[in-house]
């Protein structure tokens, strides 16, 4: 159940926490810039360095730093962010470590002309660079044994907007003012993300011992909110995801002084619950009082009903996955894209291809065919929380993973034997706990042709039980993150088998 909440963390040390916001406003950028651009780094050279928080005990750090370099010898500016993280999950320690540079042109808008980023996790060691050859990108992928390479899109990230981001916030705002940008994230099949600075208002804030006027800025992106302090450069001073993940400017030194007694973010980002509901695979219903600190567009299915009790608390009943009657259709587009492989769901991989169409062998239906799979992904996969894979090859290399190990090979193998498929997430009961909790979890849905059905290949279920609580719907519906730390649930009703 790990990987969900450290995908949020990453993401957030990855996306949001940037010394400076350099994005691209669309195409609305005048290119009569570059004899600001030079003058632009030069002001904005320098290092930051952040400590990274869950509930106050410091988890990793961040150090981002800007700089004039030389690139196949022209002058370029470059932006080198890394960070640290460790951490417990379920008692079993991960350390993640990342390296970033990125090259800006500092002629014309300032485009990326390279960007060169590492990622190891516990020792395994996965590279991703960016380059630019002959006027195209190619993004090369290096992972244990494997090296890929493919031409994508021009970032549309570059160095002018920052000037224009400064702008934006040294300009006469009101609440609620947005500024649209891209942000670049190598990890996503798509690596220009939509991004949005939401403008809250202005904060005295002291610090250096003296006071100081900033910016309260809400970044959002897939639907995630980070609230963040920001200078009139963009600078970041300090921010907060949910209410768990905490980011402080400090001092290098202090910032990389790391707590010796690791946080368990399984247990500190699990939802309490009332009362115990015994062994999960026999809970056929549910139903929960839901208080959540920010407002929450719940997903409401067959299966998730959200109505609204007399006391004006929201009330949320979980039953057992059923198959309905009458069902829909998905359309045309929808299909398409719910089987379409990606870079993480490989699933026209001959490799891919043979397996699942071997595990599936005679089944005919839908629902056969999926119920093989996820028999066969929960019998040869070690559970294990110690071994993150964000590739369904490398998943299959491995061996092993947690929920969403799990649930990233069933996606990919269902995909390739004609399966809509996706990854949803929310949060499950922990059985076995001395306390009650619900822990963030990530499972499956595949669509037979008449309707959605849950399939958990970690807990071996299909047609999952009622303790199965679903807030996201595919990889990059991070909505669930503004809620972390911020929920409270009581048990209504519950009935069992």
């Amino acid at each position: 159940m790990k990987n969900i909440v450290l995908i949020g963390f990453v993401f957030g040390v990855c996306l949001f926490h940037q010394t400076y916001a350099f994005c691209n406003h669309g195409d609305s950028i005048s290119a009569q810039v570059s004899g600001s651009l030079l003058d632009f780094a030069k002001t904005h050279s320098g290092k930051s360095s952040y400590g990274n928080y869950m509930r106050g005990k410091k988890v990793g750090w961040d150090t981002d730093e800007i700089k004039l370099t030389r690139l196949n010898g022209a002058e370029v500016v470059v932006q080198v962010a890394e960070s640290y993280f460790s951490a417990l999950f379920g008692g079993n320690k991960t350390v993640v470590i990342d390296r970033t540079e990125t090259f800006y042109s500092l002629e014309g808008n300032g485009d990326i002309l390279s960007v060169k980023s590492s990622h190891i996790e516990n020792g395994v060691k996965k590279s991703r660079e960016l380059l630019l050859k002959n006027g195209s990108y190619f993004l090369v992928t290096t992972s244990q044994n494997r090296k890929s390479e493919k031409m994508v899109e021009k970032p549309r990230e570059n160095l002018a907007m920052q000037i224009k981001l400064e702008s934006w916030l040294k300009g006469n705002r009101n609440k609620g003012d947005v500024f649209e940008c891209f942000s670049t994230v190598l990890e996503e099949d798509d690596f220009n993300v939509p991004t949005k600075y939401i403008y809250k208002g202005k904060k005295n804030v002291r610090g250096d011992g003296k006071d100081m006027i900033m910016h309260e800025v809400d970044q959002e992106t897939h639907g995630a909110l980070f609230y963040s302090i920001l200078d009139n450069t963009g600078r970041l001073y300090s921010g907060r995801m949910g209410k768990i993940i905490e980011y402080r400017l400090e001092s290098d030194e202090f910032a990389k002084k790391i707590d010796n007694n690791l946080v368990d973010l399984i247990q500190i980002s699990a939802v309490a619950l009332d009362r115990k509901l015994g062994d999960p695979a026999k809970v056929n219903s549910l139903k929960l009082s839901l208080v959540a600190d920010e407002e929450f567009d719940i997903p409401q299915s067959h299966r998730q009903i959200v109505t609204k009790g007399n006391d004006g608390k929201l009330l949320l009943e979980i039953k057992r996955d059923f198959i309905l009657k009458k069902g829909k259709a998905l359309s045309g587009e929808d299909k398409k894209q719910l089987l379409s492989p990606t870079a993480s769901l490989p699933s026209d991989n001959q490799k891919i291809l043979d397996l699942a169409n071997n595990i599936v062998g005679d089944a005919s239906s839908s629902s056969e065919k999926a119920s093989r799979i996820v028999r066969w992904v929960f019998a040869n996969l070690e559970k294990t929380m110690a071994k993150n894979s964000d590739n369904a090859l490398d998943v299959l290399d491995k061996k092993a993973g947690d929920c969403t190990e799990h649930t990233l090979l069933f996606v990919t193998l269902a995909r390739a034997v004609g399966l809509p498929a996706r990854e949803v997430g929310g949060v499950a009961y922990m059985a076995g706990e001395k306390s009650p909790k619900m822990a963030w979890h990530a499972w499956a849905e595949f669509h037979d042709g008449k309707q959605w059905i849950t399939a958990d290949p970690t807990w071996n279920q299909v047609l999952v039980d009622g303790t199965h609580i679903k807030f996201s719907e595919g990889s990059t519906d991070l909505k669930w993150l503004n809620i972390l730390g911020g929920l409270e649930l009581k048990v209504v009703d519950l009935q069992r088998e």
